[in-house]
């Protein structure tokens, strides 16, 4: 296997991943699990996508077609009315509750 894609994170690189099985290729991970040790290792280059050395050309020229996709209008509207959004009253109560309980708390002791 060869690296195809260096990935910034785990995330990332299951993006492209997942583009490539898409398309009939197979890929491995390498790297994604010691994102954890951050403050031991060091911070870039953790994580890469290798592919068969057969499939690597199409690899490279999937990976350049999503890097230059572009998200028309339609597409980010789209994206901002399904992105979940904050509840105030929920936030509220869950202070309300917190308060009651470490009041009673303190007036046990």
């Amino acid at each position: 296997m060869i690296t195809v894609y260096q990935a910034h994170s785990s995330f990332d690189a299951k993006l492209i991943q997942d583009q490539l099985s898409f398309e009939g290729i197979n890929s491995h991970i390498m790297g994604d699990l010691l994102q954890g040790g951050m403050g031991e290792l060091q911070a870039h280059g953790l994580v890469k996508l290798m592919v068969d050395e057969d499939d690597f050309d199409q690899s490279i020229t999937i990976i350049e077609n999503w890097k230059n996709t572009k998200i028309s209008e339609d597409e980010k509207e789209t994206v901002k009315s399904v992105s979940p959004k904050k509840n105030n009253m929920a936030i509220l109560m869950f202070v309300i509750v917190f308060v009651i309980l470490g009041f009673s708390f303190l007036t046990e002791l």
